[in-house]
Formats: C-alpha cells, structure tokens, sequence
C-alpha cells in the first residue's frame, strides 16, 4: 500500500512525511511543486503535485491508496483555498485513490476566513472515496506566540481575550498524529487539541508583561496605530479573537494522547517553540 502527502516541502507537511516514513515499511510518496527543491526524507519518493495543477496530480498519485490532502495553510485566502483543495480532492478520486484524508479547521468556528472548510468537508465525505477529517489549528500556537513577541515589543500584551482560554498544540505532536492516522485507520472524525488550556494572563507572564484586556474595536485602532496594520488585516486577526472567546478551542480533548505513544507537549511549551519563529 502507497501512502501519499501532499504539500510534502511545507513545515507541516514535511514533518508528517518524516514520520510516517519512521512508522511504516510501505512506500510513501510526498507530492511538491518543485520536486528537486529542499531536503529530501531518506526512502520518500517525491513526485510533482501542485493543486493548481490537478491533471498532474491525479498522475502523481496513481498507485497511491491513502493520501493526506494538506489543506493547513489556514492564512489563506478561502475564495482561493476553497477551489484548490477541491481540486486536489477531485484529483484523489480520480487517480484512484482509496481513501482521502483531510485536514481541516475546528468547528464551529465562526471567522469567514475559514469557512469553507466546511465545504471541504461535505466535499470530501461526498468524493466516494473513503474518508478520514481531521480537524486541527497547526496555527493556534502561532498566533499565540506572535500575542508574547508583540507583547515584549510594547511593554504589554493587548487582546480582546479577557477570560479567554485555548488549547494549542505543538505541530511535532499534531504531524505526529497526522502520520499515525495515515497508517493506521481511525475514526471518519478527529479533532486533535492541545492537552490543556492557556489563557491569557499565562502567556503575558511568559512575555514577562502585564495583560491589557481590550475591546475589539480597541485591537483594531491598538493594531492600525501601534503596528501600522491595513484595516482589513487587523479585523481579521481581531475575528479570531471572538472564537478565543467562545467554545470551540478551550476544551481539550484526549485525541492526541490517545493516538501517540510519546508524551504529548503542553500548551505553553507548544507556544514557546513558535515565539522564537516570529522577528522581535
């Protein structure tokens, strides 16, 4: 049996095809745009697969039986995502491919910016393929992160998350899954959760900073002033805030520590790992 990743030069992507190729004898295959770029996983064949391009997509995963279509890059535009991903679903199907494995955003969640994801699901469960959806924020501990590097910048950590509480995940744990899922079946419905909560007054003593908790109109003038952010940009990441501050991302689940034999990283070190990334 081939198993296939697609986006397999991306951080998320690539770190899945490191750890499925660690966990299976089987042949894997990583697709990419550009299949000489970057370093290659010892024993991974990659083929070229670009989802703007699903006529050669559908070439490259022509003996492929499971694929994960690696639909994180969640900072995306969903009127251009939505399409593509599509695309690359349709393109699984008609290569042949068995069973599709998708990664999607945690529901319900209320940004525009993401969803479409629920399309995608109804998509993929419609392909005919059999199907696996795994729902994942790869980017919540970013954007936590980027909160404590503005927050050493100014002298403070400002947010609309007053009470707010979220479970982020470290990325290692979460392609770790990922790659365990590819191998081994499991249900048609994961959601894959940080271990525990952080909340914000946790991640301003992590910057060493008080926490000043705002408005949401307060975050967008405190973003188009202090950061010279575009209006549009900074009602964007304000809307992520308001899903901070309901349900959908501050209950964790067990799904990680259940599908890993390692221990599972908590949520304040999976920020910490992501605050080094952001410039100071």
């Amino acid at each position: 049996m081939t198993l296939a990743v697609t986006g397999g030069h991306g951080e998320f992507g690539s770190a899945v095809v490191a750890r499925v190729r660690a966990l299976t004898d089987q042949p894997v295959v990583a697709t990419v745009r550009e299949p000489g770029r970057g370093e290659p996983v010892p024993g991974v064949e990659y083929r070229p697969g670009d989802f703007d391009d699903p006529a050669r997509l559908t070439a490259s995963l022509a003996d492929v039986e499971t694929v994960l279509v690696n639909a994180t890059f969640f900072g995306a535009d969903p009127a251009q995502r939505l399409p593509r991903v599509t695309a690359a679903i349709d393109a699984a199907v008609a290569a042949g491919v068995r069973r599709i494995v998708l990664t999607s955003w945690p529901q319900p969640a209320s940004m525009p910016t993401v969803q479409d994801y629920r399309v995608l699901e109804e998509t993929v469960r419609a392909a005919g393929a059999k199907w696996t959806i795994v729902r994942m924020s790869v980017g919540l501990a970013d954007a936590l992160a980027r909160d404590i590097v503005w927050g050493r910048k100014t002298g403070e950590l400002v947010a609309p998350a007053a009470g707010a509480v979220v479970t982020p995940a470290a990325l290692s744990d979460l392609a770790s899954a990922t790659a365990a899922l590819l191998v081994n079946p499991s249900d048609d419905l994961l959601e894959l959760t940080g271990p525990d909560r952080v909340g914000w007054d946790q991640l301003a003593r992590l910057a060493s900073v008080p926490f000043r908790a705002v408005s949401d109109e307060e975050y967008v003038a405190y973003l188009t002033g202090t950061f010279q952010l575009p209006e549009p940009a900074a009602r964007q990441l304000t809307a992520l805030y308001a899903d901070f501050r309901g349900t959908w991302a501050s209950t964790p689940t067990s799904t990680l520590t259940d599908l890993l034999d390692d221990q599972v990283t908590s949520g304040l070190d999976a920020v910490r790992r992501r605050v080094d990334r952001f410039p100071a």
